[in-house]
């Protein structure tokens, strides 16, 4: 087996994991299943950012990170889950002002001087990175008609990237970004944004899924493509940075869990102020 046809395979064995979640959530009418797969994508995200992060010269405190992030994410995910109208912030003070002083505690009795900076702040931006833009998963889920809502930011996203990959490889003569990411060409980058718009379009003429008009969902689809694109090479970024080519090798084909949530990382914002600006839901 290739490993373009080990990515297929995988990828829909992935995605019937997640809507199976989804599904079993909807049936019990919870979130706990969806909630928990997000706190386990993050966990294992933001230590494979460390990673990244150690290979290009710092040493961030994991534990601490990640632990900071759990406990962030829970408040926000129960916070929403109580008062699903409310706007619960994912920053609380008091968390802040604990980490950056524990921070300063740790780094001073375990690393001395050396580096301070430095790895203070790419332990907090780890969080900002991972839990803080993941925690608009939560929000999406729980806006009105949320699973739907989820499942059409996934697709868009997942489905934009993949058409891009495929077409590109094919196609793709210009390169879109020969620092941050070589493999990308400008031919790709169009089919990725063009494969967005068709599956929101799609997704938005069969009844039982339709969650915003026809002249929306094409513009939906042109910008939570496109920041899905961005997310893509804003990981790259991170990667070439520290010169590696996956965050893991925890999935054959695809590399880590960051590989293949980066996309999502900018796309679920997006999506949620898309939603919101324009009062869509």
């Amino acid at each position: 087996m290739n490993t373009l046809q080990t990515r297929i395979l995988l990828g829909v064995v992935m995605f019937a994991l997640f809507f199976g979640v989804l599904c079993l959530d909807l049936i019990f009418h919870t979130d706990i299943g969806f909630g928990c797969l997000a706190v386990l994508a993050g966990i294992i995200g933001l230590y494979e950012f460390y990673n990244i992060a150690g290979k290009n010269g710092f040493s961030p405190f994991r534990l601490s990170g990640i632990g900071t992030g759990v406990w962030l994410f829970v408040l926000y995910w129960l916070s929403i889950s109580k008062s699903p109208d409310t706007d619960p912030q994912f920053f609380k003070q008091e968390v802040f002002l604990v980490l950056i002083f524990w921070l300063l505690l740790v780094q001073a009795f375990t690393h001395s001087t050396k580096d301070a900076i430095k790895n203070i702040s790419v332990t907090i931006f780890g969080i900002l990175y991972v839990f803080f833009l993941l925690s608009y998963a939560v929000a999406l889920r729980h806006l009105p008609n949320g699973v739907c809502i989820i499942i059409m930011v996934l697709l868009v996203s997942k489905f934009g990237d993949i058409g891009g990959y495929l077409l590109g490889r094919k196609y793709g003569k210009h390169k879109l970004s020969k620092v941050i990411s070589p493999n990308k060409t400008v031919e790709g980058a169009c089919f990725a944004i063009l494969c967005s718009v068709l599956i929101a379009v799609i997704f938005n003429l069969i009844p039982q899924t339709k969650v915003i008009s026809l002249p929306w969902s094409i513009l939906f689809g042109l910008i939570v493509g496109f920041s899905a694109m961005l997310g893509d090479l804003a990981e790259s970024l991170l990667k070439r940075d520290a010169n590696v080519k996956d965050s893991s090798q925890l999935v054959p084909a695809f590399g880590g869990v960051l590989d293949i949530i980066d996309c999502l990382l900018v796309s679920m914002p997006v999506a949620y102020y898309f939603l919101g600006f324009f009062k869509l839901v």
